[in-house]
């Protein structure tokens, strides 16, 4: 090994560390500023979508694609990934953080700042609305309109309680939770998240338990999304 050799990569994976931490350094001032109001105009060029305005109008641009979703299969989304969340201020939930890695101009690395800053734009309801209607759900769908349709061949407000909530176990794992090679652990994190939406009070004992018990019957072969340039 060449004199120095050593050091020098040493050195420069030390620095790119540093180059990472300083940008975090500097997203983070620059998002604490917008939200104090006191915004100097080099964190507005530099970092343009974490204010607030720019969060909204990424929500409204893609809520242009939505069809309502029913209550239920929302509450079942939310049960699924963080049933403290309307306890809690939304930015701090995985659901917000989860948006946060789809979210325009978002880069690896920022998903805390960025989630916190679409928490503080954005309502609980909104955020259930973009979470449901935007998080991959296996099948090359991405949002729940194309995943009941790809895996019940349904419109999400014919979705029963125990479809909503295989729907809803699907973002932890789409490709494990598969509904016909792996039935056992598909129907497993279904009713957890069934579980977790009798603990939230979404629905009652009795509902969860009925649901639990039902058969999970989708169509064969599975449908899919169609691919979107």
């Amino acid at each position: 090994m060449p004199e120095g050799a050593g050091v020098s990569v040493t050195t420069r994976k030390r620095a790119d560390r540093l180059t990472l931490k300083e940008q975090m350094r500097r997203i983070f001032i620059a998002f604490i500023a917008i939200l104090t109001m006191a915004t100097p105009s080099h964190a507005q060029d530099d970092y343009p979508f974490l204010r607030p305005d720019a969060i909204r109008a990424a929500y409204e641009a893609a809520q242009t694609d939505w069809e309502t979703v029913p209550n239920i299969v929302g509450m079942a989304f939310v049960a699924g990934e963080d049933r403290e969340f309307f306890k809690l201020p939304p930015s701090r939930s995985t659901l917000t953080r989860e948006i946060s890695r789809w979210y325009p101009n978002s880069e690896n690395g920022q998903s805390r700042i960025v989630g916190f800053a679409i928490g503080q734009a954005l309502t609980h309801d909104e955020i259930v609305n973009w979470y449901v209607n935007g998080v991959f759900l296996g099948r090359g769908c991405f949002g729940v309109k194309g995943a009941a349709s790809a895996y019940f061949k349904k419109l999400p407000e014919d979705l029963g309680l125990a479809e909503a909530a295989y729907l809803a176990a699907l973002p932890a794992a789409p490709a494990t939770l598969h509904p016909l090679r792996d039935r056992e652990s598909a129907i497993t994190r279904r009713n957890f998240v069934l579980s977790e939406m009798e603990k939230a009070g979404f629905i009652s004992e009795d509902d969860a338990r009925t649901a639990s018990e039902t058969d999970l019957e989708v169509v064969s072969p599975l449908g899919e999304c169609p691919v979107v340039n």
